[in-house]
């Protein structure tokens, strides 16, 4: 019941209340915090919370506990999906497991910001298409009405400019996506170089088959 009471105390917050500060079991809560990759800087938050009620933390009893719970927060598994989520390192681990959790966190992260940047690349080349959809399809209907209907010297001038101010738009956006597709294969190249690395290592990391497809369709 303190380990339950303690966790939802503390998930997602440094902060500590009064009632928190004052039945506060500080090996407890230092191992809590161990475990979820807390920087050791955390425990400043809680003297400034707890002095205001008169309560001094016991260091000694939080870095012990604190140092447990990163015995079990410090491993590789978790240093890759630490990395994987997009968390930043903060914990400072037992030098012991320090190098394979850093390892393994960068390969996590190298998937992850490969991943993102991958993503980011096909948003924007699929907004440029899609831009590049409408306004062909506005000038064929500027087009269609230039041939067909009867308009003033004055309005059929008025459409040629138009047409020829989206042809200059069209031929812009073109170049662009030429850009964003060349962009886009850099991308991809780094994340697949990404995952096979962490593949390497024995992580297990699927590809994003359905955004590769379109990815690659972008490409040619």
């Amino acid at each position: 019941m303190l380990w339950l009471l303690v966790a939802v105390m503390l998930h997602g917050c440094a902060s500590m209340s009064e009632a928190e500060c004052l039945n506060a079991d500080w090996t407890v809560i230092g191992e809590i915090d161990g475990q979820q990759g807390r920087a050791v800087s955390v425990l400043d938050d809680y003297r400034r919370d707890c002095a205001d009620h008169g309560v001094v933390p016991d260091p000694q009893a939080y870095l012990a506990g604190r140092e447990s719970g990163l015995m079990l927060y410090c491993t590789s598994d978790n240093g890759y999906r630490e990395g994987r989520s997009g968390a930043r390192l903060e914990a400072d681990c037992p030098a012991a497991l320090a190098a394979d959790f850093q390892q393994s966190w960068q390969l996590g992260q190298d998937v992850y910001n490969s991943l993102s940047n991958l993503r980011l690349s096909a948003d924007s080349i699929r907004s440029q298409r899609a831009e590049l959809d409408d306004l062909r399809t506005r000038r064929t209907a500027q087009e269609r009405s230039l041939a067909e209907d009867e308009l003033t010297d004055e309005e059929a001038a008025a459409k040629r400019d138009e047409i020829a101010s989206m042809s200059n738009c069209i031929d812009d956006l073109r170049d662009q996506i030429v850009v964003s597709a060349a962009a886009l294969g850099i991308s991809l190249v780094r994340y697949r170089d990404a995952v096979g690395a962490a593949r390497l290592e024995g992580f297990y990391e699927p590809f994003e088959d359905e955004l590769l497809r379109e990815v690659q369709l972008f490409v040619q």
